[in-house]
């Protein structure tokens, strides 16, 4: 499923293309054909969607469990900690994890909560660094993320910027690219 999402640009289709890839999929003999057995046709419909299909994301930065089976990645939250905070900072042990994506970074003196993703989910970031700022000495930070392919426009930018100041929290912006999974599993 997930070489097909790679092939298909997943994080670029549109909802008609996913929903005609969710019917494929729920179609072949060998994953919903497979997964009937075990379950009813909605089950396995929702399942396709929700498990695999949203751990997609998340494998791509580098959290979950479904992590060794995407081709490619982003380098993770080091990346991100190293680019916002600088690089005498670090990601904190077990400390990374999603929804939204986060984790603590520290400098061996202080600790500091950053949150990223895509621009469309501003609203979870900005409610998740306000929660971690009530609670901590540090202010937060939040990284707005896109990928090869994807751009955001200078005022957008500067909004983004806007909002995040208005809440006390440092935000920037960050272009990633992927690389080749490290801890790809090969399937046969």
């Amino acid at each position: 499923m997930y070489s097909t999402a790679d092939v298909l640009d997943w994080e670029f289709l549109g909802n008609p293309g996913k929903t005609a890839q969710y019917r494929r999929w729920f179609d072949a003999s060998g994953i919903g054909g497979e997964l009937r057995r075990f379950a009813s046709d909605q089950d396995v419909r929702v399942w396709i969607k929700d498990v695999p299909m949203k751990e997609y994301a998340r494998a791509h930065e580098g959290i979950g469990n479904f992590v060794p089976y995407v081709r490619r990645r982003f380098r993770g939250a080091d990346e991100i900690v190293q680019f916002f905070c600088g690089a005498e900072w670090s990601v904190v042990r077990d400390s990374v994890e999603g929804k939204p994506n986060h984790c603590l970074a520290t400098d061996g003196k202080a600790t500091r909560y950053i949150c990223w993703g895509k621009a469309g989910v501003l609203k979870d970031l900005i409610w998740a660094a306000l929660n971690e700022g009530i609670d901590s000495p540090t202010r937060p930070g939040i990284v707005i993320t896109t990928r090869d392919g994807e751009t955001i426009p200078q005022r957008a930018r500067e909004r983004h910027a806007l909002l995040a100041n208005r809440c006390g929290v440092d935000l920037a912006h960050l272009h990633r690219t992927m690389i080749d999974n490290p801890d790809l599993i090969q399937m046969s």
